[in-house]
């Protein structure tokens, strides 16, 4: 039971080093791991890393009684996630593709955890063949390979990688022989983990499955991370059952032959196989709606035990996403066809490009030239309309192709050929069909074990128009021009405006530089916080 899992994406993975290359091992039982670990003086984490796998490769390649391997690999965890969490300030939520630094990084926390887990894998045969020394200690070996297989799952998310296949075989073997064994209730401890009282082999699996549910490619770092915090006292609402109760709400599912994760169902089929295992996640919707309405009636994150580090507004926005993920069916948009439309991305400077046609020059956005200008363009019989930044422009901002299910208000797109951008989440993106160009902004993004990467969008309805603009500060003094684009008003919508990051202050005034009448827009409401854009609520007078 091996988990096998490489950077599907961006090249294949670098292959460790052959086993006549294995390091000397630094010790030879687990108290002569726990003096290495703790003479450990290397800050810098490429150090750290190669001494800590080459020590658990090493330990593959030796000859260890089961519970002292099991022992070991205890000792080593409390590295391998310290490192884990240096390794992720590299690659964690980074734009797509990666950087070469980025994909390495992310490579040698994968590499890590499988490292890890190969000593827990280690010891299951023995395990099987009734070991007499595991068997105290079968539920917390087993646990601790779920955990394990449960960060491997927030390494992929947090590197934008779907889930591997494999890595949700393994975890299934894992919850199975728990099953097997009858110990996947049997309460464990770990003082590794905060809150880990009563955690066991059921609420470890559960807690991963609901990770994968959430759809950590749809969520920020911040997001990701206080999920997993949640979880930990969360996950044990939900039991994996083998047979059916009845249910009002949605069940979730899990097929333990399968090589996915758990999904959402209105009922729990008819004729289901002896591997399937029931979900009922309505006291897990309970718990999350319920902070919901305390946090809508005044409540602290704190009082809530969401935690002292998150604000109303960051908890409110990811209760809502998990409620969506963990308890409401997905609804497919019956307006969606599958279609190539083109994207082009690059901030609010080149949506005002591809939307009004022409490039934003700061110096005079509508374009005029000084008098030597225009008479060196006469001279070679140029138009006066001249945009001198266009050709750069059109390298800059170029249209790619994408295909996948577009609709009104969202849209699911994959690409098989490299692209020219780099993707992230809440990116201000231009969309143009065959019929007209409008604003969305990304809301996943994914890789598949295939190498294909895959965004979605949310759109907005309002038709955009390319204005630029400039602000007035109190005391009336003229700042630089700005690009920015007026959303229309929509019927379920007012009109808005997106503008560069930084720039909304509470009825600070911009006023347009358009050619007709002027108009000036006091800004009142920050509407949305995106990664390269800030779209805001505005009086007009």
């Amino acid at each position: 039971m091996q988990q096998d899992t490489a950077s599907e994406a961006m090249r294949p993975a670098k292959a460790d080093p052959p086993r006549d290359e294995v390091p000397p091992l630094a010790f030879a039982d687990a108290e002569g791991a726990k003096r290495w670990t703790k003479s450990l003086l290397i800050s810098a984490v490429t150090p750290l890393y190669e001494a800590v796998r080459g020590q658990l490769r090493a330990l593959s390649a030796a000859d260890f009684a089961p519970r002292e391997r099991a022992t070991i690999a205890e000792v080593m965890r409390e590295q391998v996630a310290h490192l884990h969490t240096e390794l992720a300030r590299r690659y964690a939520g980074k734009p797509q593709p990666a950087s070469d630094r980025e994909v390495d990084a992310m490579e040698q926390a994968l590499s890590l955890w499988q490292g890890l887990w190969e000593q827990y894998s280690a010891c299951l045969k023995p395990l099987l063949e009734g070991d007499v020394e595991l068997q105290g200690v079968k539920a917390k070996l087993l646990q601790r390979g779920l955990y394990v297989g449960k960060q491997l799952v927030i390494v992929n998310g947090l590197a934008r990688r779907v889930t591997p296949p494999a890595l949700w075989q393994e975890l299934h073997a894992y919850y199975r022989l728990a099953e097997l064994l009858d110990c996947a209730v049997t309460s464990v401890s770990d003082d590794l983990q905060p809150n880990a009282v009563g955690i066991s082999c059921y609420s470890t699996y559960c807690h991963a499955l609901l990770l994968g549910l959430a759809d950590p490619c749809a969520m920020s770092v911040r997001q990701i991370e206080l999920t997993d915090r949640w979880l930990a006292q969360w996950a044990r609402k939900i039991f994996p059952y083998a047979q059916q109760r009845e249910t009002e709400g949605p069940v979730l599912l899990v097929d333990l032959d399968s090589s996915v994760g758990a999904w959402l169902a209105a009922t729990a089929p008819p004729s289901a196989p002896a591997s399937m295992r029931f979900g009922y996640p309505g006291k897990l919707a309970t718990s999350v709606r319920g902070r919901l309405k305390r946090l809508s009636a005044g409540a602290s994150p704190a009082e809530l035990q969401l935690g002292h580090d998150t604000s109303v507004e960051g908890a409110t926005a990811l209760l809502v996403h998990l409620d969506r993920k963990w308890y409401q069916l997905p609804v497919r948009d019956t307006d969606a066809v599958i279609e190539a439309i083109q994207l082009t991305a690059g901030g609010v400077q080149a949506a005002y490009f591809r939307v009004g046609g022409r490039t934003f020059d700061r110096q005079d956005p509508l374009g005029r030239l000084t008098f030597q200008g225009a008479q060196h363009l006469q001279t070679l019989g140029a138009l006066t309309d001249y945009d001198r930044y266009k050709e750069e422009a059109e390298r800059n901002w170029p249209w790619e192709r994408w295909q996948g299910d577009y609709a009104w208000r969202e849209a699911s797109l994959i690409r098989r050929e490299s692209t020219r951008f780099r993707w992230f989440l809440d990116q201000l993106v231009v969309v143009r069909d065959d019929e007209r160009t409008r604003l969305a902004y990304v809301t996943r993004v994914a890789y598949s074990p295939s190498g294909e990467l895959a965004i979605s969008l949310s759109m907005y309805a309002g038709q955009p128009r390319s204005i630029a603009a400039r602000p007035t500060s109190i005391a009336f003094a003229e700042e630089l021009p700005m690009p920015a684009l007026l959303l229309a008003e929509t019927d379920g919508e007012k009109a808005s405006l997106i503008v560069p990051p930084r720039t909304f202050n509470p009825s600070r005034m911009l006023r347009s530089m358009d050619t007709g009448p002027e108009r000036k827009f006091r800004l009142t409401k920050l509407l949305q916080r995106g990664g390269d854009f800030e779209r805001v609520a505005f009086d007009e007078s």
